[in-house]
C-alpha cells in the first residue's frame, strides 16, 4: 500500500505555489523597486521646484523692496502690516515684505525641501541659510537706518555690499543645490536601469525554470490522472472478456484510489454474482435431474407396465394399446429432445398422457378435465410444470378421499401472465399443514436443494422463481375435507 498519498486538489495547490509564488515575489520586488525609485524621484522633483522658485524671483523681490526703502521711497514700517501696494490700480507694483521673504525661505529650505545629511545637496542648503541669516540682519540694519536721518550713505554700503552680494551667493547656492539634484536624478535613473536589466536577467532565467518545472508538474499531475484510468479502462476491458480476477491497482492520487477501489468492490460482486449464478444454475440442473428421475419413477413405470400386462391377458387390447401409447408420450414429453421449454400444447399433451394412465389404473377413484384457452396454446412454457402439481393433486388430494374425487387443470390469460390453476375435491388439507406448504413454497427453503427427496411442488416453485423472476408466483388455497386450489402465474421470463 503506498503511504502518504496526495489528491488532486493538493497536487494543483503544490504546482500553483511552485509556479505563482516565485512569479508573486519578483512582481512584488518591481513593484517595490518602481515604488522606491518613484518616491525618490518625486522627492528630488518637489526639491527642484521649491529651489527653482526662489532661483527665479527670490533675488529679484528682495533686492528691488530692500533699493526703495534705501533711497527713502517707502516707510519701512509699513513692511509690519505685510507686502506693499504701490499705486491702487491692478496694475500697481507690490513691495513684498523682506522679513516675510527671508523667513519663508528659511522654512522651506530647513523643512520643506528633503534633506539627506551630509551630500552635497546639504552642503549647499546650509550655505543657503547661513546667507539668509545674514540677509536678514543686513535687511533689519537697513529698515533701522531709515527711520533715522543721515544714513543713506550707510544704506547704500549696505545695500552694494550685502543686500546685492548675500542675494547673489543665495542664487548661486540654489543653482548649485538645482545642478546636484539633476546629478542625483541622472545618477537614480542610471541605477533603475541597471537594476531593471539585473531584473529582466533574473526574471527571465527564474521564468525558465517555473516554466520547466510547471510542465513537469503538468506532466506528473497528468500522468498520475490519466494512466490509472486508463488502467481501470484496461482492467474493465479484460473483466468485460471474462477474466473475473482482474482488479485495478491502486496508485498515488487519493481521487483516482477511490474510483479503483469502487471498480474492485464492484468487480468482486459480479464476481460473486457470477459465480452465484453459476451455482443456481448447476443447482437448477440438478432439480430438473432429480425431477426427471422422480418423474421416471420406478414404481410408477412397473406399475403402469404391470397395468398393460393386466389389461393384455385380460384381453383388453384397444386398452393396452391406449395405455402404451399415453406412455410414450409422456416419456417423450419429459425428454423433448433435451429443450427446457416447451409449448403449453405439448404440456398440456404430457398431462393429459399421465391422468390418462392413472385414469386406468384408478378408474373408480379418479376423474379429470383438463381446459386451456387455445389462445394460449401455442406460448412458450417450462417444461413439467404441471405434472408435479396434478400427481400431488392425485396422491395427495384424491387418492386419500374415499369416493374418489375430480381434477381440473386450467390455463388462461389473465393481463400479460400466462395463469394455470390445478383444482381438486380431494380432502383439503388444514391450516397448520396448508402455513407450513406456504413457508415452504415463499421461505428459503425454495432455494434449498436436497440431495434425496423433497421434490414436486417445492421443485416447480423453485424453477418457476428462478427462470421467471420475481413477477411470477405459486399459492395455494386449500380447505380441510372440500379440496384444494394451485394458482400458478408466469411473468415474462429472465
Amino acid at each position: 500500500m503506498i503511504k502518504n498519498k496526495l489528491t488532486l486538489k493538493m497536487r494543483l495547490i503544490i504546482m500553483f505555489l511552485v509556479t505563482a509564488l516565485p512569479l508573486t515575489s519578483i512582481v512584488l520586488s518591481i513593484l517595490g523597486m518602481i515604488n522606491n525609485y518613484s518616491d525618490s524621484y518625486n522627492k528630488i522633483m518637489a526639491n527642484l521646484k521649491v529651489a527653482n522658485d526662489y532661483n527665479t524671483i527670490f533675488k529679484e523681490q528682495m533686492e528691488y523692496s530692500m533699493y526703495r526703502v534705501m533711497i527713502g521711497l517707502i516707510d519701512a514700517d509699513k513692511f509690519q502690516s505685510g507686502d506693499i501696494k504701490e499705486g491702487q490700480t491692478e496694475y500697481a507694483t507690490v513691495l513684498k515684505n523682506p522679513l516675510d521673504l527671508i523667513e519663508k525661505a528659511k522654512m522651506d529650505f530647513r523643512y520643506v525641501i528633503k534633506r539627506e545629511p551630509d551630500s552635497y545637496s546639504d552642503i549647499k542648503i546650509n550655505g543657503i541659510l547661513s546667507c539668509l541669516d545674514s540677509l536678514e540682519t543686513a535687511v533689519n540694519k537697513m529698515i533701522e537706518n531709515s527711520k533715522q536721518p543721515g544714513k543713506y550713505d550707510e544704506n547704500n554700503a549696505i545695500w552694494e555690499n550685502d543686500i546685492q552680494g548675500l542675494c547673489s551667493m543665495i542664487q548661486d547656492y540654489i543653482n548649485q543645490y538645482i545642478h546636484y539634484e539633476i546629478l542625483n536624478m541622472e545618477e537614480l535613473q542610471n541605477e533603475l536601469e541597471i537594476y531593471m536589466k539585473r531584473i529582466v536577467k533574473i526574471f527571465m532565467t527564474l521564468l525558465s525554470g517555473i516554466v520547466i518545472a510547471g510542465i513537469g508538474i503538468s506532466i506528473m499531475i497528468t500522468k498520475s490522472v490519466t494512466k490509472p484510468i486508463d488502467d481501470i479502462k484496461k482492467t474493465a476491458e479484460r473483466l468485460g472478456r471474462g477474466e473475473l480476477e482482474a482488479r485495478a491497482t491502486l496508485g498515488n492520487l487519493e481521487e483516482i484510489n477511490i474510483l479503483s477501489r469502487t471498480f474492485n468492490k464492484m468487480s468482486d460482486e459480479i464476481s460473486a454474482l457470477m459465480e452465484k449464478t453459476k451455482q443456481e444454475q448447476k443447482n437448477l440442473r440438478i432439480a430438473e435431474l432429480k425431477l426427471h428421475q422422480e418423474q421416471i419413477n420406478p414404481h410408477f413405470l412397473y406399475n403402469t407396465l404391470d397395468s398393460i400386462v393386466w389389461m393384455a391377458e385380460g384381453g383388453k387390447n384397444k386398452q393396452v394399446v391406449e395405455m402404451t401409447t399415453d406412455l410414450s408420450d409422456f416419456f417423450r414429453t419429459i425428454l423433448s429432445n433435451g429443450n427446457d421449454f416447451i409449448t403449453i400444447e405439448e404440456e398440456e399433451s404430457h398431462i393429459r398422457s399421465y391422468l390418462k394412465i392413472q385414469k386406468i389404473r384408478y378408474e373408480d377413484v379418479l376423474d379429470y378435465e383438463i381446459l386451456i384457452s387455445p389462445e394460449i396454446k401455442e406460448k412458450i412454457v417450462l417444461k413439467m410444470i404441471l405434472q408435479p402439481v396434478v400427481e400431488n393433486a392425485l396422491y395427495h388430494g384424491i387418492k386419500n378421499k374415499r369416493g374418489g374425487g375430480t381434477i381440473i387443470v386450467k390455463g388462461y390469460m389473465e393481463k400479460s401472465n400466462i395463469v394455470f390453476e390445478v383444482k381438486d375435491d380431494g380432502i383439503g388439507m388444514d391450516e397448520q399443514t396448508l402455513e407450513k406448504l406456504h413457508k415452504k413454497l415463499k421461505g428459503e427453503s425454495i432455494m434449498e436443494i436436497k440431495q434425496k427427496g423433497g421434490f414436486g411442488m417445492n421443485n416447480v416453485a423453485k424453477r418457476i422463481y428462478m427462470y421467471y423472476g420475481a413477477e411470477s408466483d405459486i399459492s395455494v388455497i386449500s380447505e380441510k375435507n372440500k379440496g384444494t386450489c394451485i394458482k400458478i402465474i408466469l411473468g415474462d421470463r429472465k
